[in-house]
Order: structure tokens, then C-alpha cells, then sequence
């Protein structure tokens, strides 16, 4: 804390004396914030919890919460997520969506902490998790409309000048962000090209290696069948013989990377449905032809699942932007 002798604050408290040297380590949020708020000198609480979200990222989530997170193909299926399996990361953390007129309102409750002093840098740290899911599919410049707190603290200069134009109420029922469904809609940046995230999917068979890291053989994979899909469903057998590998050792791989040859199949089907989203010539039975769904019901029944729109919704919010 500013101005505050770190390793005599820590002996004062409850806290492990060492755990500078384990940042990584789980302690008790509520003494860990109550250390803060007796260390905190001339910063308010509401400042340390905007500066702390801004320290975090989805890389730095729980590995199970991050790729249950990351897997998902759209801002909407990754807030899902991460409302499935945030109890991972923080067992006090809820979060629910809520409809808005256009809008959905991603709502953040912290058990525990509504009558407490921390409870505004408790509420930044989750409000900053859901602002980041979001700009993974809307773009880094993206601001909520609206950002709501329990806490009444004064949010800082730096918080207001960060934000610009978004609306930042405090002493509010709930803590929350205001996000159009339509940028909620969008795929993520990372699915977007995946011919760009992986150089030549069709990776030789004796060096499935070759193909990196978990998640880049995930973009491969997805990359690899979607010239198959207006073919129907490619079969894992192919798969499997292409990049070198047994079907029981792709599952494998794939289940490490925590995904399964499903949402790999859904992942490119939808990657291909959003790309031809926005050629206004075709209609909707030829897009759910061409990304390899049987008849388009099933299709519109599918990206609505994703996207929290129906492909007709999702069309008309393309024209309007």
C-alpha cells in the first residue's frame, strides 16, 4: 500500500508474512481486505478495487474458470461461463443476466460483503472480469453504457477518466454492467479469423506437435474442419487421420485443452454462420446449409443459444452499426 512498510503491515496482521514471495497463494479475501483497508493511507477503497481490476485479466483466472471461459465463441456464452463455473475462482461471487429492452444487465453480487466497508473494491474486481469478457468480443475501446455499485464511495478521478461517457452510479441495489445484446452477440476477436491464429492447419501428421499450445490446437482443429461442414458433420475418424493422432488420443487432447470434438463442430459451424452473417444476399436457410446445419429451425435454435439473438435479430443489428 502507498507509503506503507509491506513486510511490517503483514506481521501485524493475520495474513502470511510471506506472501509477497507466493502471490499466487489463496488467502482469505476478507482478512486480505481488511489489511488494505487499515494499510490504505490516503487511497480509498474504490480506488484500490479499480486499480486491482485493472491488474487482472482473464489470463489470470482459476485454469478450469479460463478455459471454460475461453472455449465459449461469444461474449454471451463466455458470461454464461463464467457464471457456471465462477465458484471456481471465488465461492462469494454470483453473477446473472438480465434482460433490458436491448440491453442485458450482467449482475454481480459479492456474499458477504453487501454491508461492508470493502465492498466496492470487492465489486470492482468481478465488474472489471465481466468488462474484459466483453471487449474479448466487442474490442478493447468498448465501455459499458452503465456500471452500477452498492458501494457509495466516490469512484476515483482516474476510474471517471478511464470510462469516459459510461454512466458510474453508486449506492446502488446491485453491482452491475449495462451491455447492448448486440455486442454480446458478437464472436470473439479470437474466433473471428482463425486462419490468422494458425498458420497451416492441415499440420503434417508425424508432427502433430507442431500444432503449439492447447488453445492453438483448438484454433487449428476449427480451422481444419470448416471446409467439411457444408459436407455435414465431419467425423472424428478424419480428423483424428489428418493431424496424425488416434481418436482416443485427439479426445484426450482435446479434453486437456477443455473441449470435446462437440464444440469443436459448434465452434465452426458458428464461425462460419457469423462470417456470412454479413452478406445480406443470402438468406438464413443457405447460411445454416453452408455451415453444416440440417435445416435452419435447428440452426436459428442454435445461435440464438450463443448469441441471445435469433439470426434474423443478429442480421438487423449489423445494418444498424
Amino acid at each position: 500500500m502507498a507509503g506503507v512498510p509491506v513486510q511490517r503491515a503483514l506481521e501485524c496482521s493475520r495474513l502470511p508474512v510471506f506472501i509477497e514471495q507466493t502471490p499466487d497463494a489463496y488467502v482469505s479475501l476478507r482478512r486480505a481486505l481488511d489489511w488494505v483497508w487499515r494499510s490504505r493511507r490516503e487511497v480509498g477503497i474504490m480506488e484500490i478495487g479499480f486499480l486491482a481490476g485493472r491488474a487482472a485479466s482473464l489470463s489470470t483466472l482459476h485454469p478450469d474458470l479460463h478455459r471454460a471461459v475461453i472455449r465459449a465463441p461469444t461474449g454471451l456464452s463466455r458470461i454464461e461461463a463464467l457464471s457456471n463455473h465462477v465458484h471456481r475462482e471465488n465461492s462469494a461471487v454470483r453473477i446473472d443476466i438480465r434482460r433490458e429492452g436491448a440491453d442485458r444487465r450482467v449482475i454481480c453480487e459479492v456474499l458477504g460483503f453487501q454491508n461492508s466497508p470493502f465492498v466496492g473494491f470487492a465489486e470492482w474486481k468481478v465488474i472489471a472480469g465481466i468488462i474484459d469478457i466483453v471487449r474479448s468480443a466487442a474490442g478493447s475501446d468498448w465501455r459499458p453504457s452503465e456500471i452500477t455499485f452498492i458501494s457509495r464511495g466516490r469512484p476515483s478521478d482516474a476510474t471517471l477518466e478511464a470510462y469516459g461517457n459510461t454512466r458510474i452510479r453508486t449506492g446502488q441495489p446491485c453491482g452491475s454492467v449495462l451491455v447492448a445484446a448486440a455486442d454480446l452477440a458478437r464472436p470473439c476477436i479470437d474466433r473471428r479469423s482463425t486462419s490468422d491464429t494458425v498458420n497451416d492447419p492441415l499440420m503434417p501428421p508425424q508432427t502433430p506437435s507442431g500444432l503449439g499450445d492447447a488453445w492453438d490446437f483448438v484454433s487449428a482443429l476449427r480451422a481444419l474442419i470448416r471446409p467439411y461442414l457444408a459436407q455435414g458433420h465431419p467425423h472424428l475418424s478424419l480428423v483424428a487421420e489428418i493431424v496424425g493422432m488416434s481418436e482416443r488420443t485427439l479426445q484426450r487432447r482435446l479434453a486437456k485443452s477443455g473441449s470435446t470434438y462437440s464444440d469443436i463442430v459448434q465452434d465452426a459451424r458458428f464461425s462460419i454462420a457469423s462470417d456470412l452473417m454479413a452478406d445480406s444476399d443470402l438468406n438464413i436457410a443457405d447460411i445454416a446449409f453452408a455451415a453444416g446445419y440440417g435445416n435452419a429451425p435447428h440452426f436459428s435454435r442454435a445461435f440464438k443459444r450463443l448469441t441471445g439473438m435469433t439470426p434474423r435479430e443478429y442480421r438487423g443489428g449489423l445494418v444498424c452499426s
